[in-house]
């Protein structure tokens, strides 16, 4: 195809070189108007479609091929994309290890060690961690028996362990990816030049010393944000994306959004690995149907059921309403019935599955009066067979976030383990350090009393909810220097892992 291009353009040209030039009798003004047409042809021709942005710096990529990826940019996007990392790249905070260790002193240490656990040292159970796209807990909150959001994963909420006052780590994918699986608040780490640096304790590296087989599966492209070959490098054995699973379900491919294919046919992929690998496995997932453009999904909703209170947080549009909550609805029942074969299988005894959300809900309205924090939550879920329960002490209104998942994974499936934390704690454990219950997101960070941002803070309504009053918390020298402080000391661990 390139070739075939690169000939007609030789062609094109010829043809131009050889033309005689004749006088026209166009008038100036239509000149200038076919003028500016064709500027505007070649900046779209540049830049690609204007409703739909087919190509930016995190999904230029299409092919598993890097070559073709290479040659599909345009040399102005290409030097622009890489002007801008360049000078991101150049912003990276520096501090040194005497300022670090007294911000370790005020705050807590970086490096933790999970709980002694027998348990762990007899049954390796495989573990499934599902990262879903755009789960946030807003929807949720309109659910009624007429309009249930959550779909049949509604009753394994209620079976399972559940912590709803969370939040993500930050407000896109790949930032809360970085966070999650390379503990790295720079989220460009994959595309940048530091891609080919192994980091070392990172969740992947902690579970491939443990014995662990990785397997990293991906409803969307492999080769966005250069994921695939990241991973790859930090020592994931088996990366398995849309191109891999529509080879093995050919149907999938009817599903495919711009960003992905269905989440149905992620969960049978991994079903199927989970059956062959029951043990000493670790898979994380990503998912995408909840990411527009939004497919017609087979769901049921009567939008004169809907709350109006709901309504006015979606965009004003009829039908993207309706396609915003089928996309939710559909996605949260793929993954209930998913849990539902698990626990109906063999496999029941021998998997943990954890699940959160990438971020907020998307195409919904920020609500900054009462839902400053409750419109960056995302749930933390965890299914844990009884035979794998080891010291559990559940408290559903403990607040936390992203930087929680793995260190609650470390403590009930492996066994005295060391691991960076940057205030992670165990969510299934006792309360050891009150300075360590705490959630974090890009915008904003929360404690049992309270939600902070911009040197202000505000109560809660209650110890069960993350929604606050407009009550203003005088705050302390801790509170006010607490988010710099943690910000300071994530990127030095960060850097000391780089050697940079």
């Amino acid at each position: 195809m390139a070739l075939f291009i690169s000939l007609c353009c030789v062609f094109l040209n010829l043809k131009i070189l050889h033309y005689k030039i004749t006088k026209n009798n166009y008038k100036i003004h239509t000149l200038l108007i076919l003028n500016i047409i064709l500027i505007f042809i070649y900046i779209l021709a540049l830049r690609g479609p204007f409703k739909h942005v087919a190509i930016n710096v995190q999904n230029y990529s299409f092919s598993e091929f890097k070559v073709v990826n290479d040659i599909m940019l345009n040399p102005i996007m290409a030097f622009a994309w890489a002007h801008k990392q360049y000078k991101e790249e150049q912003k990276i905070p520096s501090i040194d290890d005497n300022t670090a260790k007294e911000i370790q002193s005020k705050l807590f240490p970086y490096i933790d060690i999970s709980q002694n656990n027998p348990i762990a040292d007899t049954i390796k159970p495989s573990i499934f961690l599902n990262i879903m796209e755009s789960f946030g807990l807003e929807i949720d909150e309109y659910s009624s028996k007429e309009t249930n959001f959550l779909g049949e994963l509604k009753q394994h909420f209620e079976e399972d362990f559940l912590f709803k006052r969370f939040l993500s780590s930050s407000n896109g994918t790949i930032p809360s990816l970085a966070n999650l699986l390379f503990i790295s608040p720079f989220s460009n780490i994959s595309t940048s030049k530091f891609q080919t640096i192994k980091l070392p304790l990172t969740p992947i590296e902690i579970y491939k010393k443990a014995g662990y087989k990785v397997i990293f599966i991906s409803a969307g492209n492999g080769s966005w944000q250069n994921i695939k070959e990241y991973l790859k490098k930090q020592g994931v054995d088996e990366i398995i994306d849309e191109n891999s699973i529509i080879n093995s379900y050919p149907q999938a491919k009817t599903t495919q959004n711009g960003y992905g294919i269905s989440d149905e046919f992620l969960y049978k992929k991994a079903y199927e690995i989970l059956q062959d690998n029951p043990y000493k496995t670790l898979i994380i997932a990503l998912t995408i149907s909840n990411h527009p453009p939004y497919l017609d999904y087979n769901i049921k909703i009567n939008h004169d059921q809907i709350p109006n209170e709901l309504l006015k947080l979606l965009p004003y549009d009829h039908k993207k309403q309706l396609a915003i909550l089928k996309a939710y609805t559909y996605a949260n029942n793929e993954f209930g019935k998913f849990l539902s074969k698990i626990k109906q299988s063999k496999l029941k005894d021998k998997i943990i599955i954890a699940a959160t959300g990438d971020h907020r809900t998307r195409d919904l309205k920020n609500n900054l009066y009462n839902t400053k924090a409750f419109s960056y939550s995302v749930p933390f879920y965890l299914y844990i067979p009884k035979v794998l329960q080891y010291n559990i002490n559940y408290n559903k209104n403990r607040v936390g976030s992203h930087k929680d998942i793995f260190p609650t994974l470390y403590n009930i499936s492996l066994n005295n383990i060391e691991y960076i934390s940057i205030g992670g704690r165990n969510m299934l454990g006792l309360t050891k350090n009150k300075k360590l219950e705490f959630g974090i997101n890009d915008a904003l960070w929360i404690d049992n009393q309270g939600v902070y941002t911009a040197n202000k803070g505000y109560f809660f309504e209650s110890n069960t909810s993350i929604k606050n009053t407009n009550q203003e918390i005088i705050l302390d020298k801790y509170h006010k220097e607490f988010q710099e402080l943690y910000y300071k000391l994530n990127w030095w661990q960060l850097n000391k892992r780089l050697n940079n």
